[in-house]
Order: C-alpha cells, then sequence, then structure tokens
C-alpha cells in the first residue's frame, strides 16, 4: 500500500506499506507530472525486497515541495474550500 496518512495506515498495519508525504488524494504527486508520478512509483516497488517483518511501513521521503515546507497544506485547503 502507497500511502499518505501516516496516523492512518499505523492502524490499519497494511502488509507493507509505502509512505509519501503528500497531500491526500495525489500520492503519486501533481496530476500530470509523469516524471514525479513514476519516480513515486519506482521509489515504491524498490521498497519491496526491503521489507522486512509484515505491518513495516517505510517513508519513501517524498515531499510534496522540494525545501520541504508544509505550505502545500494552506494551498490545498484554499483550493478545496474555494468552490464551495
Amino acid at each position: 500500500m502507497i500511502g499518505t496518512a501516516l496516523d492512518i495506515m499505523s492502524k490499519v498495519a497494511p502488509p507493507r506499506g509505502a509512505f509519501v508525504d503528500h497531500p491526500v488524494g495525489r500520492t503519486f504527486g501533481p496530476p500530470h507530472d509523469r516524471a514525479r508520478n513514476e519516480a513515486v512509483l519506482t521509489k515504491a516497488l524498490a521498497e519491496l525486497p526491503r521489507f522486512t517483518r509484515s505491518g513495516e511501513i517505510r517513508d519513501l521521503h517524498c515531499g510534496w515541495q522540494a525545501d520541504g515546507s508544509r505550505a502545500w497544506e494552506d494551498e490545498l485547503r484554499a483550493e478545496m474550500l474555494h468552490d464551495r
């Protein structure tokens, strides 16, 4: 399982989990950003042989923004509330 909500993933305990620090619903990156989408998938597949136990969750270290900021949270919130 590849997911963006580490707290939920920890409770569900998938057999193998890969965490990406992206907005919910944008697990593989921005829409239409094929290179980024493929990079996340490639990292997740590369982790498969490294899992050693059931329920393990590995951080793929894929941040949404290169500088590590969390500005995307406010941007996404504004985008979601815009159409209400």
